[in-house]
């Protein structure tokens, strides 16, 4: 196991509160388990990346302001929803759409999104960031409301620019993926399913 991960890992379960066996690291092998996650991650990212060229962005029709927005009337999704669409998991997208439309992936503690960033080679913390809030006037007249539309793919683009750039930086990914392992080890069935499957194609 790396030293580091180690490291992270003994102060994430001392400060969360995650009870595991004292041997639970020594249960997986945490070098397979880290290469895994560095393929998802990759995998991710190359998604994330398709995804902002597209253009192809959740529009706020549902309230002034900005929101969340899972999966908007016409059926586009945001970022992290196409991710997880892009991972074969239509069931989990189709579900957070119609119970949870407008969920801040900040404020989920767990669950099966929760699951799915944790074997995604991305943090929750991470995924919060990919996660994108759109903002549209829904009252304006119907002109108005197209600009404002391009205004807002804009604006995410530059943002998703920015995201994925600090996602890529070495010391960021590093340290992230340090974070991933800890926080995968401590759920052990979680890590084992992963070390079981092979990664989808992108």
């Amino acid at each position: 196991m790396r030293t580091t991960a180690a490291v992270i890992f003994a102060v994430f379960v001392a400060s969360s509160g995650v009870a595991v066996a004292e041997d639970a690291t020594n249960q997986l092998d945490t070098d397979a388990l880290r290469a895994a996650l560095v393929k998802q991650r990759a995998t991710n990212l190359k998604r994330f990346d398709e995804y902002r060229r597209k253009r192809v962005y959740p529009h706020n029709n549902y309230a002034p302001g900005q929101l969340n927005i899972w999966k908007d009337y016409d059926g586009h999704l945001c970022a992290i929803a196409t991710l997880v669409h892009r991972s074969g998991n239509d069931a989990l997208v189709d579900a957070t759409a119609n119970d949870r439309n407008f969920v801040k992936l900040a404020d989920v503690t767990g669950g099966p999104l929760v699951d799915w960033i944790l074997t995604s080679g991305l943090t929750q913390e991470e995924a919060v960031m990919i996660q994108q809030p759109t903002e549209e006037e829904v009252e304006a007249e119907e002109q108005d409301r197209r600009r404002a539309i391009r205004r807002e793919d804009r604006r995410l683009a530059k943002n998703y620019i920015a995201v994925e750039r600090a996602l890529k930086e070495p010391r960021i990914a590093d340290a992230g993926l340090d974070v991933a392992v800890a926080r995968l080890v401590a759920r052990p069935e979680l890590a084992a399913q992963l070390l079981a499957t092979t990664t989808p194609s992108p």
